[in-house]
């Protein structure tokens, strides 16, 4: 394989999750008075991922990282950055990234990560997507630990061995919302890192990026407070608004750019072999596609077949009074659209497979879009050549779109671990769920062994972390 040194993304990832796991399919949906098909299939979410009493948002980081680092035999001094997104930060000054050097550190040794930097990036969902633009910017410009000397390569362990430094991008968050709440069964845990390197094994970040940014209060949550405000309904709408600001954004950079040519009849989508969108719930991913595909292709010679299975678009609102009953049109016509055999057909093959973990673990907020990269590189769906869209959503409200082109070297990237992960995981009650979900069970369901954890809080706040053998 021809290196490019100018192609620059993502070369690994690594997966960390909770041990411990609630199905939602099962006691919690009695309890809750919820038909069980509801959450399976109407929203997707079979299982949901569980903190135990020693994990939070900085422990799966680090696990996230050491894997990446183990996986991929780096040395601390080859790493020249650690940006985290993430929303569920453990301390309001601090950053998150402090505390996964300094467990990390506990592997490699004191003081092997000094000059390494770390910042968090915090924008509800999407403070990871940024995080992996400004890691993979810096590669791109050469900055090696300033404002810029050549990204200057390293010496390895003196076999002659020499790498140019690499960045980590870590997308770690807990989805906590109240106990009886509307959005109680969304909730999931999870840490995704993400090697970004010059020549890539998986994915070359294409040199544009489509974005839409807007003042919303479809989710938030407030300093102190420990689980989030969600406006359900609204955070979908804006959600589905920025998704198409920022896709249309992309649109008309990757065309201008020559990244994209269209030919007769053709629309951008059609030159993504998979999109992945963020996934809050799996069907959150559907309703995404049908609100971009529609759009895309309602100018086409398609939609014709489209018109003749579920009839002709509506109108636009006839005025104030009439947009409340109008409104139910559209929404009842974009159902139909969802449903009809063309739009079936392009999601079941460019953006269903993505949410496979998603559907087991439950909305790991930051890091759910690439636990939708992940679900594809376990299901060997990635192909040297090919195009993925990617789009990212965060709440309050911010999108973007943006594409990378998949690399030769995918298929040397290891592919089972993360199904295995899952698949050795611990499902427990309802009571034991609520009792951490309130912090009233200060001891492990399952002691940590083997792994970062918490190991307590002074009576100043300061989090104590370490690995335990």
């Amino acid at each position: 394989m021809t290196q490019n040194p100018d192609k620059v993304g993502i070369d690994d990832i690594a997966v960390a999750v909770p041990r411990l796991f609630l199905s939602t399919t099962g006691e919690f949906a009695e309890a809750r008075g919820i038909e069980p098909a509801k959450l399976s299939q109407g929203i997707g979410v079979e299982k949901m991922a569980v903190l135990d009493a020693h994990e939070d948002a900085a422990t799966m980081a680090a696990s996230s990282t050491l894997d990446l680092m183990r996986n991929n035999d780096l040395k601390p001094e080859e790493v020249g950055r650690i940006y985290i997104g993430t929303e569920s930060g453990v301390d309001e000054a601090k950053a998150i990234g402090t505390y996964v050097i300094g467990m990390l550190e506990e592997v490699y040794g004191p003081g092997t990560f000094t000059e390494c930097s770390t910042v968090e990036f915090k924008s509800a969902c999407i403070g990871a997507t940024f995080a992996l633009e400004s890691v993979a910017c810096w590669m791109k410009a050469g900055d090696d630990g300033g404002w810029g000397d050549g990204n200057a390569e390293v010496k390895g362990d003196g076999t002659g061995r020499r790498r140019r430094r690499v960045g980590i991008v870590v997308a770690t968050d807990v989805a906590r919302y109240e106990i009886g709440s509307p959005g109680e069964y969304t909730q999931g845990a999870g840490s995704v890192a993400l090697l970004v390197d010059r020549d890539p094994r998986i994915l070359a970040l294409d040199p544009v990026m489509g974005v839409y940014t807007r003042d919303e209060n479809d989710f938030f949550r407030p300093v102190g407070m420990k689980c989030a405000v969600v406006n359900g309904r609204y955070s979908n709408q804006c959600y589905l608004a920025a998704m198409e600001g920022a896709f249309g954004s992309y649109r008309k950079r990757a065309l201008s750019r020559g990244i994209v040519r269209l030919g007769d009849g053709e629309c951008v989508t059609d030159h993504l072999d998979r999109i992945i969108f963020h996934i809050p719930y799996p069907r959150m991913a559907e309703y995404a596609a049908a609100s971009l595909l529609r759009r895309e292709w309602r100018s086409l010679p398609r939609w014709r077949e489209v018109e003749e299975e579920i009839g002709a678009e509506p109108g636009e609102p006839g005025g104030e009074e009439g947009a409340t009953v109008e409104a139910k049109v559209e929404a009842d016509y974009q159902r139909r659209f969802s449903k009809s055999a063309k739009f079936l057909e392009a999601y079941e093959r460019k953006v269903k497979p993505s949410t496979l973990i998603s559907s087991v673990v439950g909305n790991i907020y930051t890091g759910s879009i690439y636990l939708g990269l992940a679900s594809l590189i376990a299901q060997d769906l990635l192909f040297p050549g090919k195009r993925i869209g990617l789009g990212s959503y965060g709440s309050g409200c911010s999108a973007a779109f943006f594409s990378g082109t998949v690399e030769d070297g995918v298929g040397s990237v290891a592919r089972g671990s993360v199904l295995k992960k899952l698949d050795e995981r611990v499902e427990i009650g309802l009571a034991d769920y609520e009792d951490l979900h309130r912090g009233d069970r200060l001891e492990s369901v399952i002691p940590p062994a083997g792994e970062f954890a918490l190991l307590r809080i002074d009576t100043d706040g300061y989090r104590r972390y370490g690995f335990v053998g």
